[in-house]
């Protein structure tokens, strides 16, 4: 069965809110949050497939890193965040 990009985004943005509840890392509620936001706008694109969506959304945050100067760390550590939760 394939999803549309909506339903892959509400799929990762369950497993960030859980994240979220989890912690007290102020951190990790930065790149929740930054995550999430993406997310919202991507989810509303008209395509569908899990895969599709993975790889379309990883170079839109990607660029989005870019374009916005996160540092290294930061922009390693929110990549990995969107890993632990695909």
């Amino acid at each position: 069965m394939t999803i549309s990009f909506a339903e892959r985004s509400d799929q990762l943005c369950d497993q960030l809110r859980t994240l979220e509840h989890q912690t007290d890392d102020s951190d990790t509620l930065f790149y929740c949050a930054y995550l999430l936001g993406l997310l919202g706008v991507h989810g509303g694109i008209e395509a569908e497939g899990k895969e599709e969506f993975d790889l379309s959304f990883s170079q839109e945050l990607y660029d989005t890193l870019t374009r916005e100067a996160v540092s290294e760390e930061d922009k390693k550590q929110i990549l990995s965040l969107l890993e632990s939760v695909k």
